[in-house]
């Protein structure tokens, strides 16, 4: 059963409540702690990106196209589409010989509220490179001209580059791909949904990897840690939760939210991987249930929990600017 996560309030009532779930496991799979249901089965969303790409580097594709390690980061992100996201994708589609027409997402402006007024103001038009997966789609794309499969209708289950990925993530969460439930995302590829434990242990995977990945696999993995923390700003933008947990931490935790209130993090070489689901998916209430956790597992220093205190709790406004409640995380971790 889920468990409260988080409380809004307004005055002196609580008028609102978060319910979720969090695993934490260890090496083993283990589930070492938790909070609500650590077996709950939802979509893993754009958690799944930093995994996604390891199918890419184990092919050999990043190295034939020459992608560097930013260009790799912006892989695993969901970006806000910001200059130098789509600077870093544009460079990705020339390597492989495409443009943004080959993307099978759809145009959008931006997914920061701030830059896509400020686009709607000067008259731009939507495009499908700012779309915040248009990253990930320029993965898939790299794997498809290195294979010669056919780019069109790239977006299928059964096309071969999705039934690559969906074995690669089901590699690193140590199941079948049989066992992964799929659903369509947002951005039209198929999602892959699995009990939070598994999540958590595939995060766990990717930073711990010389624990039980085969040694290419391991090695993929290593560079796809690398890349997001030594480029944080291209895993979301500069202000996201996402940027600011991986840059507070100088990499040493690596974390990436889903779509529809997920999140998995890790810290590098720590023996332990974290999944959350927030079940009312309300995407705001992941950064403070998720600095709560790291907090209670020891894993922020002091310097770091300043830095990311904004994220932890925050003040409500009214539309006059006046404080009129907090949202706070209210949970505490179960051992086992």
């Amino acid at each position: 059963m889920c468990e409260l996560l988080v409380e809004v309030t307004r005055g002196p009532l609580v008028e609102n409540v978060h319910y979720g779930s969090i695993a934490v496991v260890d090496t083993s799979g283990k589930v070492i702690a938790y909070a609500g249901d650590p077996h709950f089965v939802s979509y893993m969303r754009s958690s799944a990106k930093p995994l996604q790409a390891s199918a890419a580097l184990e092919a050999g594709t990043i190295d034939r196209y020459g992608i560097s390690e930013r260009e790799l980061a912006v892989m695993c992100a969901s970006h806000i589409g910001d200059t130098y996201h789509v600077e870093a994708v544009s460079a990705i589609l020339e390597k492989i010989g495409l443009t943004e027409d080959a993307f099978t997402l759809g145009p959008v402006l931006s997914m920061s509220g701030k830059l896509r007024d400020e686009r709607l103001a000067a008259g731009v038009a939507p495009r499908r490179i700012y779309n915040n997966c248009s990253g990930k789609h320029s993965c898939m794309l790299a794997l498809c001209q290195d294979k010669g499969w056919d780019i069109r209708d790239y977006q299928r289950l059964d096309h071969p580059v999705q039934q690559l990925i969906r074995a690669t993530v089901a590699a690193y969460c140590e199941m079948q791909p049989e066992e992964i439930i799929v659903g369509v995302d947002g951005c039209g590829v198929p999602v892959f949904a699995m009990p939070l434990d598994h999540m958590a242990l595939s995060y766990c995977n990717l930073t711990n990897p010389e624990q039980k990945l085969p040694p290419q696999r391991a090695a993929a993995a290593r560079r796809i840690t690398r890349a997001m923390g030594a480029n944080p700003e291209m895993i979301a933008g500069f202000g996201m939760f996402c940027t600011s947990l991986i840059s507070a931490t100088h990499g040493r935790i690596i974390g990436k939210l889903g779509a529809d209130a997920v999140y998995c993090c890790a810290p590098v070489d720590g023996g332990l991987g974290i999944a959350l689901k927030i079940t009312s998916g309300n995407a705001a209430m992941l950064a403070p249930v998720m600095v709560r956790a790291l907090k209670q597992l020891d894993l922020l220093s002091r310097a770091e929990q300043d830095e990311l205190a904004h994220f932890a709790a925050f003040d409500n406004y009214n539309c006059q600017k006046d404080k009129v409640g907090e949202t706070r995380a209210v949970f505490d971790l179960h051992s086992c």
